[in-house]
């Protein structure tokens, strides 16, 4: 079905801009969804919009993304552990999501194992994973029997609303800050409109692919309204590429920074240029690495402490968590899962270092009850994506891929770099080194060196 919505833009077509839009709630809930996606789900979306352009880079995550996608299905403990990386979940959001009139995300609905025995009267088995297929833990007998969860079955776009108010109409600026329409002079006094001799109103209609560009007219542009409606040229973000610095220290923070685990990364630096050619690592900084695709957008703007250096992306956040009350809120819940949203389960390894919350998966159907079966992935509940204790190559653009002396030398011979010009530098990476390294993965092809050199 070839869904296409309406909504008229205010714009300035001598200076090639437009000033607002006014929308509904469908269309609201369109933007403020782009919180709820997953960096690996919008690098996958985006490439195959654009057919795997490889001009076309968003910082560092599509090359950690393309690396990820390369690496040889045997440093993984299964199959579906890569999978997970390359196609992750919304999590909760998923359900809802599937009712936005337009959405980018194509995630399938919930599937999970059931036991098709009854074991036991109150308690049943299921597993959320489909490598989780062996045999059930509680009768030992039957094999786990595939389902589509009943819950979140057969949704289609509808009129209900997703986040915002079916009855709300909203107000979006050029950088895609979202505010209630509640009247001429505040928007007039927040947009600092004062000749409107020049402005005009248009017709805008939005299918699919405008949505889509408009995803990445975010990621690169501090106008995406006007790149998308009006073609004009992108204005490129002034990014403040230097280290994570939290713009609300508190004591809680401080502590939670001291008491977070560290690895070690050893870092290989020509000497002569003080130039990063890659760093050594092992399967924990790795998987940490792989941890920031499964990280929805709007849990990276909480994290850097609403400062990703996406100023769109800055300004949907703010939308959701300051400047649409809660009264134009679908429900209490709305805004949390904007703004705070959570892993789906199962989804955390061992390694990770970032304070992210995973969900717990408690299925109540059928008026029973349904502990949870972990999945396969992580054996013994939680673990690795990663198999056995190998060294990793990190480029620094974040391409990882198998350590191989051979290669490096080559490298080293085809770039004209004599050994001897080499130096390694050990580095410790805690919570603020990872932060830096998540912020500059946004906006940098040169992610390392901005996080950890500059």
């Amino acid at each position: 079905m070839d869904i296409k919505l309406s909504f008229k833009a205010m714009v300035n077509k001598k200076k090639g801009k437009v000033l607002f839009v006014e929308v509904d709630s469908s269309i609201a809930d369109v933007l403020l969804s782009f919180l709820t996606l997953p960096l690996g789900t919008i690098v996958r979306i985006l490439k195959e919009h654009y057919e795997d352009d490889e001009s076309t880079s968003y910082g560092s995550l599509s090359s950690l993304y393309n690396g990820l996608s390369n690496l040889d299905g045997h440093h993984f403990w299964t199959k579906g552990a890569k999978s997970i990386l390359l196609h992750p979940r919304r999590s909760s959001s998923d359900a809802e999501c599937i009712k936005l009139m337009l959405d980018v995300s194509d995630s399938p609905p919930l599937e999970y194992y059931i036991c098709p025995n009854k074991c036991n009267n109150r308690f049943q088995i299921t597993s959320m994973y489909y490598d989780n297929a062996g045999k059930c833990r509680c009768c030992n007998r039957h094999r786990m029997k595939r389902e589509v969860a009943e819950n979140d079955a057969q949704i289609v776009p509808c009129c209900d609303g997703v986040f915002t108010k079916t009855t709300a109409s909203f107000v979006i600026t050029d950088d895609l800050q979202i505010m209630p329409n509640a009247g001429l002079l505040q928007i007039v006094s927040v947009l600092g409109v004062t000749d409107m001799d020049e402005v005009e109103t248009i017709n805008i209609t939005f299918g699919l692919f405008e949505v889509v560009e408009l995803l990445e007219a975010s990621l690169i542009s501090t106008n995406p309204l006007s790149v998308v409606i009006l073609d004009e040229e992108v204005l490129e973000m002034s990014s403040t590429e230097g280290k994570y610095e939290d713009q609300s220290p508190s004591t809680a923070a401080n502590a939670l920074i001291s008491n977070s685990k560290t690895m070690n990364v050893k870092l290989v630096v020509q000497k002569s240029t003080n130039k990063l050619l890659y760093a050594e690592a092992e399967e924990d900084f790795v998987e940490f690495l792989f941890s920031f695709l499964v990280i929805p957008l709007g849990g990276v703007v909480s994290l850097l402490s609403r400062n990703s250096n996406l100023k769109p992306i800055d300004s949907l956040y703010k939308s959701a968590a300051d400047l649409i009350h809660d009264k134009y809120l679908k429900n209490p819940d709305a805004k949390n899962r904007l703004i705070k949203p959570s892993i789906p389960h199962g989804y955390l390894s061992e390694n990770h270092i970032l304070p992210l919350n995973e969900e717990r998966f408690l299925a109540d159907l059928a008026c029973n009850y349904y502990s949870l079966f972990p999945s396969t992935k992580f054996p013994n509940g939680q673990g690795s994506y990663l198999e056995g204790t190998r060294t990793y190559k990190v480029a620094d653009d974040l391409t990882v891929t198998p350590f191989s002396i051979a290669s490096v030398l080559y490298s080293l011979k085809e770039q004209k770099i004599p050994v001897s010009d080499l130096r390694e530098v050990e580095v410790q990476i805690g919570l603020n080194e990872a932060l830096s390294i998540l912020k500059a993965s946004l906006t940098s092809t040169t992610a390392l060196s901005v996080a950890l050199l500059s």
